[in-house]
């Protein structure tokens, strides 16, 4: 009689912990690891895999995605599976639904592939209350607001999110988000902010940060931690050192991040690059200035103002273009071959493509990034977005383990799934989860570290990853040889039962 449902045989165990790998065989059974030994007899397990020359890690856990806003509306999308992530977390940027309790409900009831957790969105229930006024809210409205966060709290919310450059969360002072983040706080949960700032205002973004978090006692989550625009490149270093101090005056202070140096906003089409241009007449608008030649120009200088404050054309690649030569070609190449100024350029394309020409800004440093990526505190997100025009959503754990640990060696293996695996666990509290070790849930990866990789970039943003061929979640194979199965084995991660 078989004594394992699975046993993964002849695999490099890369536990999560950082500790150095080691050669064993992994027996499950169950939705937890029974084994971890150096022999275990194929006879003992009803299924094999083997994992000859592969690593066999704990199943990545995405710190920060955004799943949570069409998880219900549309057919399970298996872009976390593929990548070998087996617990996703929403909820973030202070948008989130109100009700989690409900939101685990309908979303076991339709199927998880993976596991999901959830945070409270202080937008969300900002909007629920006030609508999107831009004032200090009353009393009354206080403890409506308070009474929302302390419902969602008990429903299982990790804590309170805040999106701060977006309405509703950008109305609130720093005194409105600490009374809110107090009620988490005192439930134990987080305060995971998108801050007011990411750019020239960093500095002081980072201390209403921290001025909440103190004021609340509440742990801070730093949400895609990054420092955007060319103009501000140089200021990670004092970001850095800032967290560090807040962290040795006693602050629990994390991040997480995204391995990508074009931003979710880094999407620069018509809307971005005329000004003027609305949803509903914006062709039609534009055609007439089109057919004037001072208003072209003016667009043109409009446009090439917009560049040179934004670093230069040769941060932009064009991504979608009538002239398919084009794609994938800095701004300021095309432009020079073409032998007209960038903003003339882009004049006459969106002309020729109808409107739809756009572009992708890299306003990130790779230095920079890759200086975020090696900080202890700082653990894997992809920020991802179904449908968005960003290859993060498909790409970002794989493009870790390929670019960041096997080309640049930014990491080593060990600690790039320690970010992506046992810290986001012990920060967020997923009892039994992130390790490989017997006992825990078997939630685990199998991946080849020679091919692993993301294969999603900004002209093909949906193409699946590479290297990952076995993903399994409580246990059941989600992925088997680099195929989903069709099993929906995830379940809700409430903070109250993780």
């Amino acid at each position: 009689m078989a004594t394992f449902d699975v046993v993964i045989k002849r695999g490099t165990v890369i536990d999560g912990t950082a500790r150095p790998r080691f050669k064993c065989d992994v027996g499950i059974s169950g939705d937890r690891i029974a084994a971890i030994e150096t022999d275990i007899h194929e006879d003992s397990a009803k299924s094999v895999i083997d994992a000859d020359g592969k690593v066999v890690a704990p199943g990545f856990i995405d710190a920060h995605c955004h799943t949570d806003w069409n998880i219900l509306e549309v057919p399970w999308d298996d872009h976390q599976e593929r990548q070998g992530v087996t617990t996703q977390i929403g909820g973030l940027c202070g948008t989130a639904p109100l009700s989690p309790r409900e939101h685990f409900e309908e979303a076991e009831a339709r199927g998880l592939g993976t596991n999901y957790a959830l945070f409270a969105g202080h937008g969300s229930i900002r909007e629920a209350v006030m609508g999107e006024e831009n004032r200090t809210p009353t009393t009354a409205e206080t403890e409506s607001m308070k009474a929302l966060i302390r419902k969602a709290m008990d429903e299982g919310a990790l804590g309170l999110s805040t999106g701060l450059i977006y309405a509703p969360g950008r109305f609130a002072k720093a005194s409105e988000l600490a009374e809110m983040a107090t009620v988490a706080a005192r439930l134990n949960g987080f305060y995971a902010t998108h801050m007011r700032s990411e750019s020239d205002h960093i500095s002081e973004a980072f201390e209403e940060a921290l001025t909440v978090a103190k004021a609340s006692g509440a742990r801070l989550q730093i949400s895609h931690i990054k420092v955007i625009l060319p103009r501000n490149w140089g200021k990670a270093i004092g970001l850095v050192e800032a967290i560090e101090r807040g962290i040795k005056s006693g602050i629990s202070i994390t991040a997480d991040q995204y391995p990508y140096t074009v931003t979710g906003g880094g999407l620069y089409g018509a809307r971005k690059l005329v000004d003027g241009w609305d949803q509903d007449s914006g062709w039609g608008l534009f055609q007439d200035r089109f057919g004037q030649a001072d208003e072209r120009v003016k667009m043109a200088g409009h446009i090439d103002n917009l560049l040179e404050e934004r670093g230069g054309a040769e941060h932009f690649t064009i991504i979608r273009s009538s002239e398919e030569e084009c794609l994938g070609t800095s701004l300021d190449k095309a432009a020079a071959s073409s032998g007209v100024t960038p903003g003339e350029y882009c004049v006459l394309a969106l002309q020729a493509s109808g409107g739809t020409f756009a572009m992708a800004y890299e306003s990130v440093s790779d230095e920079e990034l890759a200086l975020f990526m090696r900080q202890p505190w700082t653990m894997a997100g992809s920020d991802g977005i179904l449908g968005a025009f960003h290859p993060r959503t498909h790409g970002t754990f794989t493009r870790i383990l390929g670019r960041y640990v096997r080309e640049k060696h930014v990491l080593t293996l060990e600690e790039a799934v320690r970010k992506m695996t046992s810290l986001p666990a012990e920060t967020f509290g997923f009892r039994d989860r992130g390790v490989l070790q017997a006992g825990a849930y078997a939630d685990v990866v199998v991946f080849d570290p020679d091919t692993v990789g993301d294969e999603a970039d900004l002209l093909t943003p949906t193409k699946q990853p590479s290297g990952v061929e076995h993903v399994l979640v409580n246990g059941v194979p989600v992925v088997s040889s680099g195929e989903r199965t069709g099993a929906y084995p995830g379940r809700p991660l409430p903070k109250r039962s993780v």
